[in-house]
């Protein structure tokens, strides 16, 4: 019943916001949806009672998103056809769907106590970490000696990160990215933050800067607060204004050393006010001009691709495509070649269509479910490192698509990896307490 009272606010907020804005009336058009964002947050946060209800995550990420779009401050900016408007509504409308009645489909195990060795936790845990930033060290170096330079240190040289990549090496130059989320764990293990933690935090969040790379700067910070609040922590607000103050000015910082002028930028984001400060049209854009892009999708689409956008880290990642020929080289159709950030339903709905982003997002809705409903029961810190994955992916669902995005996948594919290690001792050590009974 609450479900389907849920969707009944969502639908009738969302079509006044549709019509407010067919009648020229953007701001309050904006106001709906952020209010509809944030409504179905608290909701959601208030049911399931934590700080990362992933239902809630998703209405920030994409309604939220969609109130700034449609603001339309952009001289790129196009009216919406009827297909985007209803591609975000169905995304919504299926994932919460899927993610409430999907616990009345599949059963879950119930929670079990297993004996637990903190010690021997712990120690397991820092060899993992250790493994992670070794092997992003040793890869960034290996990186830094054949390409000759390390993006902090170039002058002038505006998309020097873009170009510091050895094929297939890189991805593991970032695997620095999943060792924050590891640390609220080894803090519940171990009742103290070691000087482990302290040289492990330092040096996951000096690769970024030293790859001037902003977005992992901000994955890494935001994965370690979420694995915080899967963990059970709740962070004093002083702690967390100062990790933001710190990712504040790194921002700024790598911003600058990425040399990109403010008058390159307004040029390219075409503002229809340009006396709009860059500090606020740059984050701006970095939200709307992806629904812009996906609208543009909508208009254009001359044949869908049937599925290979979506299976294209998969085929990446397996070595498929050096060996079977796919069809892979498929336009963007983009405001403008520099804005190439997509929304999370861009590369579903260029599969197939208005099915695709129905389809997509009930499977995210139930894949939740499920990783959630894990999450609970196995104490695994890896399992709670791909809960803090999946709930950023979702928050960030205005920025590109995600799920069908290498990067993203190996990440995931990484995490699940030692995930089935940890479970395996968990299994050992449970097997050897019973024999000695």
């Amino acid at each position: 019943m609450k479900t389907v009272k849920v969707l009944s606010v969502y639908s009738v907020v969302y079509f006044l916001a549709f019509v407010v804005k067919t009648q020229g009336l953007s701001l309050l058009s904006s106001f709906l949806f952020l209010f509809l964002a944030v409504f179905l947050y608290c909701v959601e946060k208030k049911e399931e009672k934590n700080c990362l209800p992933l239902c809630g995550l998703f209405a920030l990420g994409l309604l939220g998103g969609e109130g700034i779009a449609v603001l339309q401050l952009s001289r790129l900016s196009l009216p919406w056809s009827n297909t985007m408007w209803l591609s975000l509504y169905l995304a919504y409308f299926c994932f919460y769907l899927s993610y409430h009645l999907f616990p009345y489909i599949v059963s879950f195990p119930e929670k079990r106590e297993r004996e637990r060795s903190a010690e021997q936790d712990a120690k397991f845990l820092k060899r993992c970490i250790l493994f992670l930033l070794g092997i992003s060290y040793l890869s960034f170096s290996i990186e830094a000696i054949s390409l000759g330079y390390i993006p902090l240190f170039t002058e002038n040289t505006p998309h020097a990160y873009s170009y510091f990549h050895l094929k297939g090496l890189h991805y593991f130059t970032t695997l620095f990215v999943l060792v924050p989320m590891l640390l609220p764990c080894l803090y519940k293990l171990e009742k103290k933050i070691g000087l482990f933690s302290y040289i492990s935090f330092f040096l996951s969040l000096l690769l970024p800067i030293l790859l001037v790379s902003r977005y992992q700067l901000i994955f890494s910070i935001l994965l370690f607060l979420f694995s915080l609040l899967l963990e059970g922590y709740r962070p004093k607000w002083r702690k967390v204004a100062v990790l933001f103050l710190f990712l504040g000015v790194c921002y700024v910082v790598l911003t600058i050393e990425r040399a990109h002028s403010v008058s390159y930028l307004l040029d390219i984001f075409e503002m229809k006010n340009r006396n709009i400060p860059i500090v606020l049209v740059q984050p701006y854009m970095y939200v709307a001009n992806n629904f812009e892009n996906l609208n543009l999708l909508t208009l254009n689409l001359a044949a869908h691709s049937n599925g290979f956008k979506m299976a294209y880290p998969f085929l990446t990642l397996s070595g498929l495509k050096f060996f079977i020929e796919f069809p892979l080289a498929y336009p963007l159709y983009l405001t403008k070649e520099e804005l190439s950030t997509l929304t999370i339903l861009y590369d579903a709905y260029y599969d197939f269509g208005l099915l695709g982003v129905v389809l997509f997002s009930a499977v995210l809705g139930g894949m939740g479910e499920i990783l959630y409903a894990l999450q609970s029961v196995k104490k695994n810190p890896f399992l709670s490192g791909i809960v803090a994955q999946f709930s950023f992916y979702l928050l960030f669902s205005f920025f590109t698509t995600w799920f069908s995005n290498a990067s993203s996948i190996f990440y995931f594919g990484v995490s699940i990896f030692f995930a089935i290690l940890w479970q395996r001792k968990e299994e050992k050590r449970t097997k050897q307490g019973k024999e000695k009974k």
